[in-house]
């Protein structure tokens, strides 16, 4: 099955090369111009000047409505004396009513006044595309590296390479033909045919990519998604002489250039499967992040669809594995810090001293001296002699254990100390030093004034030893048979040593030994190598919870809208004057289903499904809004969870549940109810 890719559609020009040569053929089939391999070409349209306006502003009334509703709403506009059209909405069976044609968008705003103050509560101003035809040219040209020149037909051509690929500058590689003509808006539409089986080789890892989500069962998941839409969507944009464009409007496609060998393989295992409802091909949308759980499709794009329904993002109980420490203090352990675990791990600090009430002393010569001692050796430094220092002079005595005594002459100035330190009781040939350990950061600048306890001393040691021999953190992603996938590599075993130290970092960095935890699958792991041997494991907790689609960036965000911004939003996105409040109808998800604005006037202004987002510019409908300050200069804080419509498969949920053992084909039921998995005809 063919599907043509709309690529562009706003350039004049583009340039081509074909892999091994080939031929630049009318669009018919016959041979025009024969070109070698990686010659490039230049195709340039002549539109006689500047080209048709593309867009024009509309209002649309209402959400998308099932076609007999959308006629009901027409027919009430008919009364007002609008003249208004129904627009297809294939992704969601349903229909845009619209009304009124405008030059720009705050020419729309008094219609969107007139009919507020009809009745109308639900009014959008939208930009879309204008129809027309193709504009007439002077000619279709092609330009060689030779500077020749040769007309092309007006209709536009079709290229052929020898190879696999056709090479399009500043666009890409793709397989199959590459048309290239023009369009009703004065361009040329710049299209991809290809087979089906070989377009999802460059979408599934656009929409869902392997380093992202390195889970097989998930990408096959998105695969399916993926060729569901485009057998559903066939056709979409048959106007413009194109099935689909490769952006986030359709699917994102990168041709040759966006695959990937894992989703390749997704791509394979699933071949010609789709999901289908009563036997036909369902419309399989799907999205970032949705949050708690997904949303029902009426509360977005208004129709009923049995399949899609909400989802849930959660396990009553995920799957945890146990790991066991070595130790586990009593009481704060606010002297924890990745140096203290870096020098326990090469057993430069005894496990007994990681006790509260040891760390939490005053710093002694004596308790350093052995740490030190053993460091120095590691680093081929001169042991050293015993200090007679007390206080923040110990610092100094580390320091210049390590050699640190030797890089500051010339380089660090009194009057530098004076600005990093302020006043403090060392002696002028002390404070060179000290200056620069506090610019590298070693030490505070408060740290001087006071006498460090041991946790503290044992910290700047660590940090010395960070200046001389950066530490090599290992970090990756626990898997269901207590392997761990690697950051930026594949699965393998975790080699724990027998006795070795386990923590915890909590949200904003803090650490904490443990004696034992169970740790969820999909947790974040780093660890601490010692031959060969993990001697510190550290979960990090993650500060999306226990939702398994919290491996998303925005699977939690936070956005502060300041008041005049609202105001202009407000006027540019909805044509609505001044604003008094919002009001805002909630599910137990904490989903925004509707938003009513009150206007400058107290007027209400009410909103559902995407244009919510859109009015608002975040990335979700899952939010809470806090009010701070007042009137003209408060500003508003929206804090939410998710990145997309909400409705279908949630992309980073999947991901999710593979890591929990889930196969495709359970996922995608869960995500789209009631499905059956068939070949595509």
């Amino acid at each position: 099955m063919p599907i043509r890719v709309g690529l562009d559609t706003q350039g004049s020009e583009w340039i081509i090369a074909l892999e091994g040569g080939g031929e630049v053929c009318s669009r018919e089939g016959r041979s025009l111009l024969a070109l070698k391999d990686g010659e490039k070409l230049r195709i340039w349209w002549d539109s006689r000047g500047e080209a048709n306006a593309a867009d024009e502003y509309r209002v649309q009334v209402g959400m998308p409505l099932a076609l007999k509703d959308a006629e009901a709403l027409m027919a009430r506009l008919r009364e007002q004396g609008e003249a208004p059209d129904r627009v297809h909405v294939a992704d969601g069976d349903s229909w845009r009513v619209l009304t009124g044609h405008f030059a720009l968008a705050e020419d729309a705003e008094a219609l969107v006044r007139k009919l507020g103050d009809a009745g109308f509560d639900e009014l959008w101003i939208s930009s879309e595309s204008r129809p027309g035809n193709p504009r007439k040219g002077r000619a279709l040209y092609a330009v060689t590296e030779r500077y020749e020149r040769h007309a092309l037909p007006l209709d536009g051509v079709r290229l052929k390479p020898k190879g696999d690929l056709t090479v399009v500058v500043g666009k890409g590689r793709y397989r199959g033909a590459v048309e290239i003509f023009p369009n009703a808006q004065g361009r040329l539409s710049l299209v991809n045919e290809v087979e089906l089986e070989t377009y999802l080789r460059g979408v599934v890892p656009k929409e869902m990519g392997a380093w992202e989500f390195p889970a097989i069962e998930a990408l096959k998941v998105q695969a399916v998604a993926a060729r569901t839409y485009a057998v559903a969507n066939r056709g979409k944009r048959a106007k413009e002489s194109f099935d689909l464009l490769d952006t986030t409007a359709d699917q994102v496609y990168g041709g040759r250039d966006g695959e990937q060998s894992l989703t390749d393989r997704a791509v394979e295992e699933t071949r010609g499967l789709i999901a289908a409802w009563n036997g036909r091909p369902i419309q399989a949308l799907f999205m970032a992040n949705s949050g708690v759980a997904t949303v029902d499709n009426r509360y977005v794009f208004g129709n009923e669809f049995p399949y899609l329904r909400s989802a849930r993002n959660y396990l009553d109980t995920p799957t945890r594995l146990p790991f066991t420490g070595s130790t586990a203090p009593q009481g704060d352990q606010g002297w924890l810090s990745w140096e203290i675990l870096r020098l326990a791990a090469c057993d430069l600090i005894p496990s007994s001293m990681l006790e509260s009430e040891r760390m939490e002393a005053p710093a002694r010569a004596s308790d350093l001296l052995p740490v030190l001692g053993k460091l120095a050796v590691r680093l081929h430094f001169q042991a050293p002699e015993r200090s007679f220092d007390t206080g923040s002079r110990l610092y100094l005595w580390m320091a210049r254990s390590l050699g640190f005594d030797g890089v500051v002459e010339g380089l660090e100035q009194p009057q530098d100390a004076e600005y990093l330190l302020g006043a403090t009781a060392l002696k002028p040939s002390e404070t060179l030093l000290a200056c620069f350990l506090t610019r590298r950061g070693v030490v505070p600048p408060m740290a001087w004034k006071t006498a460090p306890s041991l946790g503290q001393a044992l910290q700047a040691l660590g940090r010395l030893w960070q200046e001389l021999e950066p530490m090599e953190l290992l970090e990756g992603t626990l898997l269901r048979d207590g392997q761990v996938r690697v950051k930026n590599g594949g699965p393998g075993p975790l080699p724990l040593s027998d006795h070795y130290l386990l923590a915890e970092e909590a949200p904003g960095g803090t650490l904490r030994l443990l004696g034992e935890s169970s740790i969820q699958v999909g947790d974040k792991l780093k660890w601490l190598v010692r031959d060969g041997l993990a001697r510190v494991v550290v979960r990090r907790l993650d500060p999306d919870g226990a939702a398994l689609n919290r491996y998303n960036p925005t699977a939690h965000w936070k956005v502060d809208l300041k008041e005049a911004d609202l105001l202009d939003r407000l006027k540019q996105k909805g044509g609505i004057k001044g604003f008094a409040s919002f009001s805002f109808t909630h599910d137990a998800q904490g989903r925004v289903l509707e938003m009513t604005v009150r206007d400058g006037a107290n007027r209400p202004h009410r909103f559902t499904g995407m244009r919510i987002r859109n009015l608002l510019g975040l990335k979700d409908n899952a939010f809470r809004c806090l009010e701070v300050g007042a009137k003209p200069s408060r500003h508003f804080i929206f804090y939410g969870r998710g990145w997309g419509h909400g409705v279908g498969m949630d992309q980073t949920g999947a991901y999710g549940y593979a890591l929990e053992g889930w196969t495709f084909d359970r996922i995608l039921k869960h995500y789209y109810q009631g499905i059956e998995l068939k070949p595509v005809e």
